[in-house]
């Protein structure tokens, strides 16, 4: 699930607190934190520093229990992943419907107009069907044939191939997993697809998958992650904690 690469610590951690620690008032442990992202492969060292970056910028808090540090998310930095919950869990597809709308080139462009992707200054892709007058609106079903230059504005190059690689990935992974995991592999394990799949999904409009590029492959990244999050539910906190090695945070 990684691909052989490093994440972003700052925001795999993110996804970290988004997904074992989202409930107001939920704490980690700095061990925890440390065992976590050791079994991925990232450095005590480099963890430290993202706990730093994101206690400065305003996502986490930290308390002291004894000789080992607690963390926990920040009314504001709770909000953020609140807001981004519905998308990287969801089911389905963020829309079901969508519709090219083209507005008056002569007036500005609608600022309301967010859940979808504008292919020029006055042509949008959108989710939701323009209740404007002066919008001219066309339906976009799975059978409209859509050229490559408008779709792209839907998703682009990069983002395209990250879903590819994904389901790639993802497809492996399920036939590895062959039997049950313990807490802390559970716990990796789910980090690992929220954060790949946030990656994806957060970077790309509210709109139905028959829009994208072809060769998009976020619905099976969508399917595949929300099924082996159901196969492997979230293990409580105390449960996690309680898995850890005894080794001492010196955060």
């Amino acid at each position: 699930l990684t691909q052989d690469q490093t994440p972003r610590v700052w925001s795999l951690l993110i996804s970290v607190f988004g997904d074992i620690a989202q409930e107001k008032g939920a704490q980690i442990s700095g061990p925890f934190l440390r065992q976590l992202t050791g079994m991925i492969g990232i450095k005590p060292e480099a963890m430290r520093v993202a706990l730093h970056r994101l206690r400065k910028e305003g996502w986490i808090e930290s308390h002291r229990r004894g000789r080992t540090s607690a963390y926990c998310l920040t009314a504001w930095g709770r909000a953020q992943t609140v807001t981004a919950s519905p998308r990287i869990y969801a089911t389905g597809p963020a829309a079901k419907a969508a519709w090219l709308a083209v507005f008056n080139p002569a007036q500005p462009a609608p600022s309301d107009e967010a859940n979808g992707a504008w292919v020029s200054s006055n042509m949008l892709i959108t989710s939701r069907k323009p209740d404007h007058g002066h919008a001219f609106s066309s339906h976009l079903t799975p059978d409209t044939e859509m050229p490559d230059w408008m779709t792209g504005k839907v998703c682009d190059t990069k983002t395209l191939r990250l879903s590819q690689d994904f389901a790639q990935a993802l497809d492996a992974v399920k036939d590895q997993l062959t039997g049950p995991l313990n807490p802390l592999e559970t716990a990796v394990l789910r980090v690992l697809l929220v954060h790949g799949w946030r990656r994806i999904v957060l970077k790309t409009p509210v709109l139905p998958d028959h829009v994208f590029p072809e060769g998009w492959s976020g619905g099976p990244c969508r399917a595949s992650v929300a099924a082996l999050l159901m196969q492997y539910p979230k293990p409580p906190i105390g449960v996690l904690e309680a898995a850890i090695t005894s080794e001492q945070d010196t955060d």
